[in-house]
This record gives structure tokens, C-alpha cells and sequence, in this order.
């Protein structure tokens, strides 16, 4: 991303606004094709992605307060162990 700080928070800000409603994520959820996607790319590869389909670490990246749902959705599911949420951007390198 080229530019000043400034402009590159305000380009992340834009960006990822509508992804810390739950309606958008419900509106994604919904696809089914982008489901199917990310379903046959997490069984078909467990050794990266999914920790239920057996992965032994899997970081999840979220940059806006959808984190929290996240948190909540890995316990529910009793992957504390194994899933760790990132308040970061897929892009920000570590």
C-alpha cells in the first residue's frame, strides 16, 4: 500500500468498516459457493488451514471488532488450544 500513515489507516479503515458487521458477514456466510470454496480449501488441506479438520495451529486474522465474535466462535467450539485470533490484517506481516 503506497502513501502516508495516514492515508494507509484511512484505506484500511474504508476497507475493512463493513466487515465488523455481523449483517456482512451474514451476507458472506450466505454464499454458497464462497462457503464450498473455503470448505473443499480447509478439508482438502488440513495440515494449514482448520483446526477441526486436524491442523495443529491456525491463525486467524481479523482486523476489525469481528475478532471478538471469532473468540467467541473458537471457544464455543473448544479450539482454544488450537486456533489463535489475531487483531491484525492478513497483510500486516508479523
Amino acid at each position: 500500500m503506497k502513501g502516508s500513515e495516514a492515508a494507509k489507516a484511512s484505506d484500511y479503515a474504508n476497507y475493512f468498516s463493513s466487515y465488523a458487521f455481523i449483517y456482512h458477514q451474514k451476507q458472506m456466510l450466505s454464499d454458497g459457493a464462497r462457503m464450498r470454496a473455503y470448505r473443499d480449501a480447509i478439508l482438502g488441506n488440513p495440515e494449514c488451514f482448520a483446526g477441526k479438520a486436524g491442523a495443529k495451529r491456525v491463525i486467524a486474522c481479523e482486523f476489525t471488532k469481528m475478532a471478538d465474535h471469532a473468540e467467541a466462535l473458537v471457544a464455543a467450539n473448544g479450539l482454544q488450544d488450537v486456533v489463535e485470533v489475531r487483531r491484525s490484517a492478513a497483510e500486516t506481516p508479523t
